[in-house]
């Protein structure tokens, strides 16, 4: 019996990472983050999800545009939005109307961390579930993309629901268990297409192949691809209302550059080529070897792919065995699938002409489900060979239970350094992050008056954004807060917005300056 069977994972166990999930993603948020976004992405983000909260798809263009500006926010044709696909800023916008949006991508990390020990309960065994929802959790990549307010903690969570339901319906094909999936299907097509088309690539290919040798799953199947189009088609007609081209995405708008593939006109050298993209993808998996868990000497990744490599030769040899026919086992099927789908994510990336490393190599963020899970199998499988291999050169009942325990002890003492000497380093580094902080925006906006306009003498846009944060897309907040544009202007931005007492921001003592 194995030593880890005693602990095995219950309903309650997987609540109770999935609260550690929760719990630690916010603390993180307000220890690191100060609860606030500290990237041109996660301020556009939070405007969209704020719109979105608002019951519209688009704010209208404010007055004096240039006293709003912040970068990946356009004002277009009367309108103003952010620059990315509606998906996640729709569900961060739950967030916005309880009135704390790092609350969505807690809940989505503890999501994510439920959905795992689901799939790995369902078609592994309860050991390496357990052990997956635990690698995740103590993982100082996903811990920290789950304390931002960045898509890619929802994005894993809709990864890992998808899977999960799709994985219910090669069980036991029916609508309502292809739903889930078609609801995340569709949400991760519209928050993110390319990571969709990586994650989700395998599993249209297997569907294909399973689509003409098993009739009872072709119902499920066509759910999935209708829901697949419908969220395509929605994503076009987004496109079309705000940048005038269902071809066309707001990236485009703010650089034209910014397209998926290799050629002339991407990226901002104006020629994305395959030998750039691997040297962004070598650049990514080295961190990833580095954040997925923290441990020493790059062996983060070494239990995915000693269980991937297990898969695949499995797979290679299975024509061979007796009696023929037989299909492969569902736990190295499994093997096969995730491991096609996280090299699949990364396959995809090449084509796009930035590293994006932000928060951790967060391109790859979709696939630490996956990774985790074939993680959890590496090192049970590793520990079962280590046990074989002993009773093979020295016969003794003791020790396969020495072994365990030293397991035991060996991966307490490797989660222990990847969160202490990797994981906090890591965090802390990206305190006060593009010199964004809380202060002196709190303080000045606790001493605004109502119906006031406060110019903030901003040098870059990281001073201004968190007190653009602070302002709803309609401008109807009691205090607004805008750029100043320098002496000759307050004129302008009284007619802009009459009845408005009229202050200048002191950034220096946090304090205000009226204006005459």
């Amino acid at each position: 019996m194995h030593l880890f069977s005693r602990f095995r994972p219950s309903d309650p166990l997987a609540l109770v990472l999935a609260f550690f999930a929760a719990a630690s993603s916010i603390v993180l948020n307000r220890v690191v983050f100060e609860a606030l976004p500290h990237t041109e992405d996660e301020v556009a983000f939070l405007f969209q999800a704020t719109t979105y909260a608002r019951g519209h798809l688009l704010a209208p263009a404010p007055p004096l545009p240039a006293a709003f500006f912040i970068p990946f926010v356009i004002v277009r044709d009367g309108m103003w939005f952010g620059k990315y696909p509606p998906g996640y800023p729709l569900v961060l916008s739950l967030g916005v109307l309880v009135g704390y949006p790092p609350l969505v991508n807690a809940l989505a990390a503890a999501a994510c961390i439920l959905l795992i020990v689901a799939i790995g309960r369902r078609w592994y065994d309860a050991t390496t579930a357990w052990l997956a929802g635990l690698l995740l959790l103590v993982s100082p990549f996903f811990l920290l993309q789950a304390a931002s307010l960045m898509a890619h903690t929802v994005c894993l969570a809709l990864t890992l629901l998808f899977t999960w339901s799709f994985l219910a319906t090669v069980d036991r094909p029916s609508a309502r268990a292809a739903m889930p999936g078609m609801v995340a299907l569709a949400l991760l097509v519209l928050a993110r297409p390319l990571t969709a088309l990586g994650v989700l690539l395998p599993f249209v290919l297997w569907s294909t192949w399973r689509f003409w040798r098993v009739p009872a799953w072709r119902p499920p199947a066509l759910l999935f691809a209708a829901s697949g189009l419908l969220a395509t088609a929605a994503l076009l007609a987004y496109n079309q209302r705000t940048t005038g081209d269902p071809l066309v995405f707001g990236y485009q708008l703010w650089w034209p550059f910014d397209k998926v593939g290799f050629g002339s006109g991407i990226s901002p050298d104006g020629h994305h080529t395959l030998r750039d993209g691997w040297f962004n993808t070598r650049r990514n998996v080295r961190a990833l070897e580095q954040l997925l868990y923290g441990w020493p000497g790059r062996l983060d990744l070494v239990p995915a792919v000693l269980v991937t490599a297990a898969a695949v030769i499995q797979a290679l040899a299975h024509p061979f065995r007796l009696p023929p026919g037989r299909p492969l086992s569902r736990p190295t099927t499994l093997d096969l699938l995730l491991a096609a789908q996280a090299a699949s994510l990364i396959l995809v990336h090449v084509a796009y002409w930035t590293i994006g490393e932000m928060y951790g190599p967060r391109y790859y963020a979709e696939a630490l489900g996956s990774l985790a899970l074939l993680s959890a199998r590496g090192l049970l499988t590793a520990l079962r060979w280590l046990e074989t291999s002993w009773l093979l050169l020295a016969p003794s009942r003791q020790a396969p239970l020495i072994l365990r325990v030293g397991a035991v002890l060996v991966l307490v003492s490797l989660i222990g350094w990847g969160l202490i000497r990797t994981g906090v380093p890591f965090w802390q580094s990206y305190r006060q992050w593009n010199h964004i902080t809380a202060e002196p925006a709190r303080t000045i906006a606790e001493r605004a008056p109502r119906g006031s306009l406060v110019l903030v003498p901003a040098r870059y846009w990281t001073d201004y954004a968190p007190f653009f944060v602070r302002n709803d897309p309609w401008l109807q907040a009691p205090v607004i807060f805008a750029l100043d544009l320098g002496p000759g202007h307050e004129e302008a931005f009284r007619q802009a917005f009459p009845g408005r007492a009229l202050y200048r921001a002191d950034l220096q003592y946090a304090s205000l300056v009226p204006l005459p």
